[in-house]
């Protein structure tokens, strides 16, 4: 049996709306899980970290035209902050993603030029990355006066979409996988485009119009040119930085 990761967010619903096929096991588990368990080969593909690609291109190949990707903004990758960001002091990011992590340390240093400490502790973090559901729940909760969106800033600096995630592919995987798995989302964001627009999706503790707009002016499932070239300045930083991932 084959073994694809999949994320349980809200962004990876259109890719796995109508995923039907016998031969693929859908494997479910945080981004940063995911990783791992691509990286062991305990999964054979799944929509993991771009960061993951990145820095192991030796490893795997991606499906084209398909990722997780923001258009000008994201809205479910926020700093949550208690101070305007250049005030920002300590920060605690979600072990849940890898990519996003990094995004971080890209916009507090690069952009901002700060010198934050980085906490595993929430309670004593003046700023918090989220992602995903939880993302979106606590902004909707309204706790926090500053909410920056990662994107965003990426965008406001490149003007290009960030990719956050790439459908990965073990180099080791049959042949026929990543063919298969373009194939599968294709039909899978159509069928659930068509429903979205007819208002067909439901999600407990959104509203009909909180979807749509998320799932139109906010995320994006394909991967066009400025998406490429995204990746590669993201890579560049990367690099810069030595990164590898744990």
């Amino acid at each position: 049996m084959i073994r694809i990761g999949k994320v349980s967010y809200l962004n990876t619903m259109p890719l796995f709306y109508k995923w039907e096929d016998p031969k693929l096991e859908l494997v479910s588990g945080h981004p940063s899980n995911l990783v791992r368990m691509l990286r062991k080969g305990s999964i054979h593909a799944g929509i993991v970290s771009s960061a993951e690609y990145l820095i192991n291109m030796d490893m795997y190949t991606y499906v084209p035209n398909v990722s997780i990707s923001s258009r000008e903004r994201v809205c479910s990758v926020l700093f949550f902050s208690k101070v305007p960001i250049d005030k920002v002091k300590k920060v605690y990011l979600t072990p849940n993603s890898v990519t996003s992590r990094y995004l971080s340390v890209y916009i507090l240093e690069e952009v901002y030029r700060l010198k934050p400490i980085y906490t595993e502790d929430r309670k004593e973090a003046d700023c918090l990355l989220l992602i995903g559901d939880e993302a979106l729940f606590e902004k909707k909760a309204g706790r926090y006066i500053y909410i920056y969106d990662l994107a965003e800033e990426w965008y406001r600096i490149h003007k290009l979409p960030f990719v956050f995630a790439l459908f990965t592919v073990r180099k080791d995987a049959p042949s026929w996988l990543s063919e298969r798995i373009e194939e599968l989302c294709k039909i899978s964001m159509e069928a659930f485009y068509k429903d979205l627009f007819d208002g067909k999706i439901e999600v407990d503790g959104f509203r009909y119009d909180e979807l749509l707009t998320y799932f139109t002016k906010c995320l994006y499932n394909g991967l066009h040119e400025d998406g490429l070239r995204s990746l590669k300045i993201f890579m560049e930083f990367l690099s810069s930085r030595g990164y590898t991932l744990k």
